[in-house]
C-alpha cells in the first residue's frame, strides 16, 4: 500500500506550503485583494519547495532498505485537514482571478498574476482532490474493519 503513503506526503506538502506566508509583507497594495494574492504567490513559492521535499523524504521512508516500521497510512484527520485547504485555496484563487481580470490598480502585470492565481487554484484543486482520496480510502478501511466476522467461542 505504499500509494497511500505518496498520497500521504503529497497532502503534507502541500499543508507545509504555507510556512513562507509570513513573508507578506512584498504584497503592493492595502486591500484585501493585494493581500490575498500575496498569499497565492507565497503558497505556490512555498508548495513549489515543500512538495519535492515531502515527496523524496516519504520515499526514503516506504523504502524497502529502511530499518524502521512504515509510518501508518493517513486518516480522517489529515484528509479533512486537506480537503478543507483546497477548498479555500481554490476559493481564494478565484476570487483573485476575478479581481485580476478586472484590471485593477496596484498590479504591474495582471497576466503574469493571473498566471499565479491559475496555479494556486490548479494546486487548492490538487489538494481537495487528495483530501478526497485520503477520505474515501480511510472510509473504506472503516467499513471492512467493522465487516470482520470472530466465530463464537
Amino acid at each position: 500500500m505504499p500509494g497511500m503513503w505518496i498520497i500521504r506526503a503529497l497532502a503534507l506538502g502541500l499543508l507545509i506550503g504555507v510556512a513562507p506566508l509570513p513573508l507578506l509583507w512584498i504584497q503592493s497594495g492595502d486591500e484585501f485583494e493585494h493581500l490575498a494574492l500575496a498569499t497565492l504567490i507565497g503558497l505556490d513559492v512555498g508548495q513549489f519547495f515543500s512538495v519535492p521535499i515531502a515527496l523524496t523524504i516519504c520515499a526514503w521512508e516506504i523504502s524497502p532498505w529502511r530499518k524502521r516500521p512504515r509510518p501508518a497510512p493517513p486518516g480522517f484527520v489529515l484528509g479533512g485537514i486537506t480537503l478543507t485547504f483546497g477548498a479555500l485555496v481554490v476559493a481564494l484563487g478565484l476570487v483573485v482571478m476575478r479581481w485580476l481580470d478586472g484590471r485593477p490598480s496596484g498590479v504591474g502585470d495582471p497576466d503574469g498574476e493571473t498566471a499565479m492565481a491559475a496555479l494556486a487554484v490548479l494546486s487548492g484543486g490538487a489538494a481537495l482532490i487528495v483530501g478526497m482520496v485520503i477520505l474515501a480510502h480511510r472510509n473504506a478501511a472503516v467499513r471492512r474493519s467493522r465487516k470482520v466476522s470472530v466465530p463464537a467461542p
